[in-house]
Order: C-alpha cells, then sequence, then structure tokens
C-alpha cells in the first residue's frame, strides 16, 4: 500500500509517467502471486510431511509386523503374508507415484528456469533506468526462489534416498519373512523387488543427473544475472518480462491447484487404505478357520456334492420320463380332441332329432287335445247311449214286470191264445234287447280300454303311425261334420 501511495504522488507531482505506473502495478500484481506461491509452497510442504507422517505409519506396521514375527512360534498362515505383502506393494507404489509426482514438479522447475533464461538474453544490453532496479530486485527474487525450490528438491531427493533405503530394510525384513512360504513365491517376490530396486535406482540416478543440470544452469543464470547488473533494460522489454512472468504465475497457479487436488485425493485414498487395511485384518481374523475344521467341511462338502450328482442324474431320468409321459399326454390329448369333435358332431345331430321330436310331440299333444275334444263328444255319446241303455232297461223292467203280472194273471184266470203269443213276443224282444244292450257294453268296454292305451302311449311319446292315421282321418271327420253343421 505504502508504494501505491508512494507512486500516486509522483504521478501528481508529473514525476511518474503512466508506462512507468503500469510497471510498478504489474509488480505489485507479481508480488502478490509471488505469495500465492508461497501459500502453495507451505501446502505442499504440509503434503510432504503428510507422507512423511504415512511412512511413519508404515515403519510402525512393520515395526509391529517384526515383533508378531518375533512373538510368533507356529508359522503364520499364508493368506495373512499375502494381505501384509499386498499392503507393503501398494505402500510402495504410492512411493514410487510420489516420486513421479516430485519428478514432474522438478521438471517444471526446470522448464520455468529454461524460459526465465531466454527471457534474460532476449533483453540483455537495453538502456538504464529507475524502473531497472526494480527489475533486478524481481529477478532475484525469482532466483532465490528458484535457488529456494532447488533446495527443496535437493531435500525431496534425500528424502527419497532415505526411501530406498527403508525399501531396502523391508526387502531385507521379505527375505527374512519368505521362509515362511514357498520357494516359488519367494523366487517371484525377489523378481518383483530386483525391478522396483532397479526401477527406483534409475528414477534416483536421472534425479541426480537433473540436479547436476539444474544447479549448472543456476549457476550461468547467477552468471548472467551479475552480468545484466551492468546493462539496462528498457521500459517496454521489462513490460514484456512482466507479462511473461504473468503468465509464468498464472501457470504456476493451476499446477499449484491441480498439485492440491491430487494431493486431497491422495489424502483420501490413504485414509481409505488405512480402513480397508483394519477391515482386511479383522476379516481375516474372523476368517481365520483350523485345518481340521476345514478338512470336515471339505469332507462334508464333497459328501453333498455327491448326493447332489446323484440327486442331479435322478432328476435328469425323472425329467426324461416326464418328457416321455407329456408326450403321451399330447397324443391322448389330441385323441381325447378327435373324440370331443366327433361327441360335438353326435351332439348336433341328437340336438336335431330332438327338435324333430319336439315337433312331433306338439304335433302330438295337438292331436292329443283333438282328441280330447272328441273323446268329450263322444263320452256325450256315451252318455246319450247310457241314457237310452236306462230308458231300455227300464222299459224291460216294465216289460217284466207287465210279464209277470200276465203270468199271474195267466194262472189265476186261463187267458186266451192270443195273450200267449203276445207274452212269448214280448219276451223275444226283451232277450233280443237285453243282447243288444250286453253288446253295446262290451263294446263300449272295449273303446274305453283302447282310448286309454292310446292316451297312454301318446302321453309317453309313443304312438303308432296307423293310430296317428286314424286320428287324422276321426279329426278331418269331425272338422267336415262341422263344416257340415
Amino acid at each position: 500500500m505504502k508504494e501505491v501511495l508512494n507512486v500516486q504522488k509522483q504521478m501528481k507531482l508529473g514525476l511518474v509517467s503512466p508506462e512507468s505506473v503500469d510497471s510498478y502495478s504489474r509488480l505489485r500484481e507479481l508480488r502478490i502471486t509471488e505469495e500465492e506461491i508461497d501459500v502453495l509452497k507451505q501446502d505442499l510442504q504440509n503434503a510432504v510431511e503428510e507422507s512423511e507422517r504415512n511412512k511413519e505409519k508404515v515403519r510402525e506396521l512393520e515395526e509391529k509386523l517384526v515383533e508378531r514375527e518375533k512373538g510368533m512360534v507356529i508359522k503364520p498362515p499364508v493368506e495373512e503374508y499375502e494381505e501384509m505383502k499386498s499392503s507393503y506393494c501398494s505402500v510402495i507404489e504410492n512411493m514410487n507415484k510420489e516420486k513421479a509426482f516430485l519428478f514432474e514438479k522438478y521438471q517444471e522447475a526446470q522448464e520455468e528456469i529454461m524460459k526465465l533464461k531466454d527471457a534474460l538474453k532476449s533483453h540483455m544490453t537495453q538502456e538504464a533506468g529507475d524502473e531497472a532496479g526494480d527489475m533486478k530486485e524481481a529477478m532475484n527474487r525469482m532466483i532465490d526462489e528458484l535457488n529456494k525450490q532447488v533446495s527443496e528438491l535437493s531435500q525431496l531427493y534425500k528424502e527419497a534416498q532415505a526411501e530406498l533405503e527403508d525399501y531396502r530394510k523391508r526387502k531385507s525384513l521379505e527375505d527374512v519373512t519368505a521362509d515362511y512360504i514357498h520357494k516359488a513365491e519367494h523366487e517371484k517376490l525377489l523378481q518383483v523387488t530386483d525391478v522396483s530396486r532397479a526401477k527406483a535406482e534409475e528414477a534416483l540416478s536421472e534425479m541426480k543427473s537433473q540436479y547436476s543440470k539444474v544447479l549448472h544452469e543456476l549457476t550461468q543464470l547467477k552468471q548472467l544475472v551479475d552480468s545484466q547488473k551492468e546493462n539496462s533494460v528498457s521500459i517496454t522489454e521489462h513490460l514484456q518480462v512482466i507479462t511473461t512472468l504473468r503468465a509464468t504465475a498464472k501457470e504456476m497457479e493451476e499446477k499449484i491447484s491441480s498439485l492440491k487436488e491430487h494431493l486431497a485425493s491422495k489424502e483420501g485414498e490413504v485414509a481409505r487404505l488405512e480402513k480397508q487395511l483394519l477391515e482386511e485384518k479383522a476379516a481375516m481374523t474372523d476368517a481365520m478357520v483350523p485345518r481340521s475344521a476345514y478338512a470336515k467341511l471339505q469332507s462334508s462338502l464333497e459328501g453333498e456334492v455327491s448326493v447332489l450328482a446323484s440327486k442331479l442324474k435322478d432328476s435328469v431320468k425323472e425329467k426324461e420320463k416326464a418328457h416321455l409321459e407329456l408326450a403321451q399326454m399330447r397324443s391322448e390329448v389330441s385323441q381325447m380332441k378327435r373324440e370331443k369333435e366327433n361327441v360335438q358332431a353326435l351332439l348336433k345331430a341328437k340336438e336335431q332329432e330332438a327338435n324333430e321330436l319336439r315337433q312331433q310331440f306338439q304335433d302330438a299333444q295337438e292331436e292329443l287335445a283333438e282328441m280330447k275334444r272328441q273323446s268329450e263328444s263322444s263320452s256325450k255319446l256315451e252318455e246319450d247311449k247310457d241314457k237310452k241303455i236306462n230308458e231300455m232297461s227300464k222299459e224291460v223292467t216294465k216289460l217284466k214286470e207287465a210279464l209277470n203280472s200276465l203270468s199271474q194273471l195267466s194262472y189265476s184266470a186261463s187267458s186266451s191264445k192270443r195273450q200267449s203269443q203276445q207274452l212269448e213276443a214280448l219276451q223275444q224282444q226283451v232277450k233280443q234287447l237285453q243282447n243288444q244292450l250286453a253288446e253295446c257294453k262290451k263294446q263300449h268296454q272295449e273303446v274305453i280300454s283302447v282310448y286309454r292305451m292310446h292316451l297312454l302311449y301318446a302321453v309317453q311319446g309313443q304312438m303308432d303311425e296307423d293310430v296317428q292315421k286314424v286320428l287324422k282321418q276321426i279329426l278331418t271327420m269331425c272338422k267336415n261334420q262341422s263344416q257340415k253343421k
């Protein structure tokens, strides 16, 4: 703020041009970005400390493993060893990733140094000014920051060497614990560790060579800065350098933000791995089963498998039988369908016959109704006949009484021959009337019996064709008689 106020006062007095004001403002922005870079470096340092704490945790786990191996008398299970080996491999992979990340940071710093060196070479031997001092100070600050970065990289290089030594110690521990596993697995682990060690040594050698290159470049840059102190820089070139520095600062900010994100992801991954390690340990303790129980379980499972195999064979046989039965059922169903169709056809024919019989029954009922009417008329005729027969019987009784009276008269007094002849004639008439009466009764009973029989047949639905013809003739005759009347 003091620098800004001084610049404003100089502008009021006319001592500072607008271009110099822009350069001051850009220098102030550059300082602000430098402060942000310092903050990000502090965050990076915190991340490095966090990784060191994780390494300490790994060392503690290794110490616990060594203590457990010393306290154990019985051979540990191979599964537990494999899980611990996988956890160590994951830790080694994380360390290799961190080394690669540091190597990328080292390359980015080297690229920034090259950019600054090119900018310094392009802006050498220019005119001097008041702003050149500020520019030199900014460049000195940048060089100091680069020196700090180089020192940090050297510190990281030392840490990498320490990690390599720890890795070698862990390798020796793995060689000690390799006696508890098979020889083939031991050889595989040795091959893996040799390959990883070779890669780590190659990476360290590359970092050493690059570190020497960076030191050489720094010496060159210092020489260039010293030579530049004797020369001057123009305002336009100064502004160009500031723009380049701003661009590099923005790039650094982006890289630092990406590094923060990467660091946060790494922290989350470390927490997840720790949680997973605890869960795996708990699961391992819960899942450990003695060999005798495992053998019993295996034998029982083999027995169950054999039983299930026999059941499977039986089920296959039953399935084949079911298929055969299904085929038979299908053939039977098809046959039943054909029979059903035949029955339906017969049912239709029977329905037609029933309809015809119903029609015939209706006709017979009509004929019976006509016959009833005729029987009623015939009953009237019979009643008339009965009346006549009764009258004739009364006359016969009268004649008998008359004959009796005549016979009494003949006994009491001698009658003449004429009376005897009349008596004989009357007796003959009485005999004829009696014979006629008997024949009429006999015919009447025969007609009634035949009529009843035909009525029963008609009610049962059985009637002879001759009877039907006779009935029809009678009906036609009755109709004709009624029409004639």
